[in-house]
């Protein structure tokens, strides 16, 4: 291989506009110089169209500049979107000219327009799958090109990517470096020596990486990918070479992750299915190309130092490198078979016959996401309570076990953008007092002296054990060992067992403790539960039980089958959530999500005094309102306390839904008139009556051709993007609706109620205008009706100003309703309004809801009132929705994207637009936000009519470090991309 590299062609921006204009005949009007590694690339324009004009390194041959163009050609007319050459006026594709007295190819080829990939940061698994398929388009389109300019001498061959690595290691400066890279090429050439010669050859692009794929923002605001530049490494070559350098370059934007590129194989192979020589070969060769590129890139900045585009990407090429290198690289070829289909398969063995490793009766112990050993976010605590649980065993037990392919509660925190590492690869063994361990089975034991690990290596096992306390052998030298011979002594600081197969290469001298549920499915064919090694008898360990039909997918498949999906769930893939404390959902990985969506849960999930009040209730009493006793008074006096004076009585129902059927029935009973008024895009609920007054199109698509004609409606009073904007919305929106009163009552229809939120919630908490409400109701009252404040959302302190949405306003109903937050999520509503309207229901018979004011409910609804009481949660509200309102003005000065921030307290709504003056709504995006939210450890998601407004009301125990994260992580997805 050349040491002396290939540096750039000497050619300044006045020579190539001279050679475009001398050879191609191009007025050039502008010309700018794009990066390179070894040939000089210009954008020139004239006042028609833009070019690249490129000046080929002289070191390739013109067959070789032949072949290119033969590559672009066909891709082109395959239908992909590629550069092609254009002929000069004298119809020459290329031209040969001297610089410097040596000869140059000279092209100039249309412009492919897009934007490079390298320029998005994060790239979604959609994204990734779109590349996998552009590169299997590519390489089927030219596997059946032929050119003698193909068969080349690259240094980005991966053919003889080993001999370029040793060759150009002497460039590489920093000594670890050049240690890292002499191992991985060690392990190199003994992976690939025995595939070479299975691995299909053909024509290849050789450099379909983020940097020479290009995308565009279609109509939808997603990206799409439109086309391949840069057809300079064409050449032949292995056909998984194409994929192996694609997936290195994913690692530029995923460096934490090293199975990010997933995606992209998988579809890859659904349309050029990998052969199994392929499949074993591609990660060594993603580390190879990453290899390639570091030493490359080392040498380009020697020979060619001011080569600015060589220089930045140096460190990328490292990442390249060191985020395949590092990974096990067996378990990313068996994730890497688990993608595509084609797990390897192994031949049938007969049992092995071994011997327990215990000799004393053992219990296991669960450290997962149901135990019932954690309570009130005790898991958070870590290793401590983990040390406690085990102890408490120990009590009763002389040895406790940990289990295999367990997600541990304990190792997964809060506030984590990443995906813990907390499944357990191995068994712990704690004893109460010290206890032998023994062989089961003969082997060879050799320990470790530096790390006084014991390894015990037999003909299908070998056993892993760190931490025993004594060790029957003498470190350094391998010992025959039989089948019940004594390994050593645990206690109850834990020994870690393993259990794996003899002869792996691996980059780690010991397997992982604990690793990412993702990975986990690449590490079981590595490493075998030793649970049924240690006590003798078979066991169901964690990672079987999740193979047993309780793994995500298998519960939304039996969701579908027997759950009506009528009822939908959030997600197209959704995480199973079993599990929350606070402002946190946990889900069976023991993954931590923010909760910024369920203002259900007021008080938190797993609120204790919640559980300590239903469970007294229900140890003693759970029955219904028409039994006499003191919780039920207490409960509607603590509610009447909380509402203007003259709302003296209240009706206590099941839900949300129930309260405002009742209360369109009261203002039906009271005023004898039928026809009720409501706001465009408001929601109310899902019976007869509140679904008619419920006019989202979100909830309901057919909402205006469904709807009854009792059912009266006036514009969302919305002074963002509604029919009246800015300063005196409020009293334009307020004349509007009583311009309709007056058309109404002409017609025989007069209005019998107003019902509205306060803040426009399933709209997006969007305000509403100042003087409107009061201007409203003072109307309504005027022509006989009543006003309902619809306050199940923006309810119970939720504003932090305000315990309610109409307090904002200054006004006062005559009826309200509630729910959601009265309960905690147990189903609890509530209707309050003045005694008169309530006797005017008394001649239709006596009013009666099952759960409505049970002993249970009435104790639960007590509690949140204590709670939010206790725990000065309005004011938390208050105090932490500042800190949203005013990270979201920050955010606004830096993502063009945001047009609107709505809402207060805990009561927010973020609103998405394409463009600030035209206001049209970003739905695709806000889904996708939405979407890379989540993997980001944040459940949040659209709302509104447009579906363009993030949905924001955690509950109200949110606190500031959690406002912080989730500023954080929008941030970052803002800025990298979605």
């Amino acid at each position: 291989m050349d040491q002396e590299g290939l540096p750039r062609p000497d050619v300044s921006l006045q020579e190539a506009s001279d050679l475009a204009r001398d050879l191609f005949d191009v007025d050039v009007t502008s010309i700018k110089e794009l990066g390179s590694q070894q040939d000089r690339n210009f954008l020139v324009s004239d006042d028609r169209q833009r070019w690249l004009l490129k000046v080929s390194n002289p070191a390739f041959s013109f067959d070789e500049i032949a072949a290119q163009n033969a590559a672009m050609e066909r891709v082109v007319a395959a239908g992909l979107n590629a550069p092609v050459p254009t002929s000069s006026p004298a119809g020459f594709p290329v031209h040969t000219t001297s610089i410097a007295g040596r000869d140059h190819c000279v092209r100039l080829l249309t412009f492919v327009d897009g934007t490079p990939l390298i320029d998005r940061q994060y790239l979604s698994p959609t994204v990734l799958g779109a590349l996998g398929r552009t590169l299997a388009e590519a390489s089927t389109v030219l596997a059946g090109l032929e050119h003698p300019g193909l068969d080349r001498a690259l240094q980005w061959d991966l053919r003889v990517g080993e001999e370029v690595v040793a060759d150009l290691l002497y460039f590489v400066r920093d000594p670890h470096k050049r240690d890292l890279l002499e191992s991985a090429l060690s392990r190199l050439t003994k992976r690939l020596r025995p595939l070479r010669d299975e691995l299909p050859v053909q024509a290849i692009h050789g450099d379909i990486t983020d940097d020479n794929v290009v995308f565009c923002i279609d109509e939808s605001g997603l990206p799409r990918i439109v086309g391949i530049i840069d057809f300079g490494d064409t050449m032949y070559s292995w056909r998984v070479s194409e994929l192996a350098v694609a997936c290195a370059s994913v690692f530029n934007h995923a460096s934490g992750e090293p199975l990010a590129l997933l995606p992209l194989i998988e579809a890859f192979n659904d349309i050029v299915p990998l052969t199994e020589a392929e499949i074993t070969a591609l990660w060594p060769l993603i580390v190879l190309r990453g290899a390639v590129l570091a030493v490359s890139g080392e040498q380009q900045i020697v020979i060619d130092p001011e080569n600015g585009y060589a220089s930045s990407a140096i460190d990328r090429e490292w990442e390249c490198f060191n985020v395949p290198a590092s990974f096990d690289w067996d378990v990313a070829e068996a994730c890497i078979r688990s993608a595509v289909g084609k797990p390897k398969t192994s031949a049938e063995q007969s049992p092995q016959r071994v011997q327990p490793m215990l000799r004393t009766q053992a219990v296991t112990v669960n450290l997962g996401w149901d135990s019932d050993s954690f309570s009130e976010g005790s898991w958070l605590e870590g290793p401590r309570q983990e040390r406690y649980i085990l102890d408490r065993h120990l009590l009763d037990a002389k040895v406790v076990l940990t289990r295999y392919g367990e997600a541990r509660l304990t190792l997964a925190t809060s506030h984590s953008e990443f995906e813990a590492a907390n499944v357990a690869l191995a068994v712990e063994v704690h004893a109460r007092n010290r206890q032998g361990i023994y062989a089961p089975f003969a082997g060879s034991a050799t320990l470790d002296p530096q790390t006084a690990v014991l390894t015990l290596s037999g003909l299908k096992d070998t056993i892993i054990l760190q931490g025993l306390v004594e060790v029957a052998y003498s470190p350094g030298r391998a010992t025959t060992v039989n089948a019940g011979d004594l390994l050593g002594l645990i206690d109850s600081t834990g020994t870690t067992v393993w259990r794996t197969h003899g002869g792996r290469d691996n980059a780690n001298l010991y397997p992982p403790h604990f690793v990412r549920a993702s990975e986990f499915c690449g590490y079981t064919t590595l490493y075998k539960d030793p649970a049924q090694l240690l006590v003798g008898t078979p066991v169901v360990s964690a990672s079987e039980m999740s193979k047993t039909g309780d793994a995500a997918q298998s519960v939304l498949e039996r969701r579908r089958d027997a759950y009506n999906p009528l009822q939908g769930y959030y997600y197209n893939t959704p995480p199973r959530i079993e599990r929350g404390w606070k402002e946190h959902l946990i889900d069976t990985n023991g993954r931590h999500y923010l909760d910024m969506v369920n203002n259900v849960s007021v008080l938190g999930h797993g609120n204790p005094a919640i559980a300590s009040a239903a469970y007294r209730q229900w140890s003693r009493l759970n029955t219904n309102s028409r039994f006499n006793y003191n919780a039920v008074a207490e409960f509607s006096e603590r509610l009447l306390a909380k509402v203007p004076t003259n709302l003296d009585t209240v009706f206590l129902v099941n839900s949300g839904t129930e309260a405002v059927d009742l209360a369109l029935r009261l203002s039906k009973a009271f005023t004898k008139r039928e026809d009720v008024l409501c706001c465009e895009e408001s929601y109310h609920g899902w019976s007869l009556a509140a679904d008619a007054v419920s006019t989202s199109t979100s909830d309901n698509p057919q909402a205006a051709q469904s709807r009854p004609a009792w059912v009266h409606v006036v514009d969302a009073p919305n002074d963002y993007r509604g029919t009246h904007r800015g300063e005196g919305a409020g009293a334009r929106y307020a004349e509007d609706a009583a311009r309709l009163l007056h058309q109404l009552e002409r017609s025989g229809k007069p209005i019998g109620a107003f019902i509205a939120e306060p803040r426009n919630g399933n709209a997006g908490a969007i305000g509403t205008p100042r003087g409107y409400l009061n201007a409203m109701y003072a109307t309504i009252r005027d022509h006989g009706g009543v006003c309902i404040a619809d306050e199940v959302q923006v309810g119970y302190g939720r504003l932090g100003s305000h315990f309610w949405g109409f307090e904002e306003h200054g006004a006062e109903p005559d009826i309200i309703t509630m729910a959601k937050a009265m309960g905690n999520g147990h189903p609890l509503g509530a209707v309050i309004t003045r005694r008169e309207i309530a006797d005017a229901l008394a001649a239709q018979g006596d009013f009666f809801s099952s759960s409505g004011g049970s002993t249970l409910s009435s104790r639960i609804g007590l509690t949140v009132l204590d709670v939010i009481e206790s725990d000065n949660l309005q004011a938390n509200a208050a105090a932490v929705g500042q800190i949203l309102t005013d990270g979201f003005s920050e955010l606004m000065t830096k993502h063009d994207i945001i047009g609107n921030a709505h809402g207060k307290g805990l009561y927010q709504g973020l609103e998405f637009v394409r463009d600030r003056v035209t206001l049209v709504p970003a739905a695709e995006e806000t889904r996708a936000i939405c979407d890379r939210m989540l993997e980001l450890g944040i459940i949040v998601l659209p709302t509104g009519d447009r579906q363009n407004i993030l949905k924001i009301k955690p509950p109200l125990c949110f606190t500031a470090e959690s406002a912080r994260f989730f500023l954080r992580m929008l941030d970052k997805v803002l800025t990298e991309g979605w």
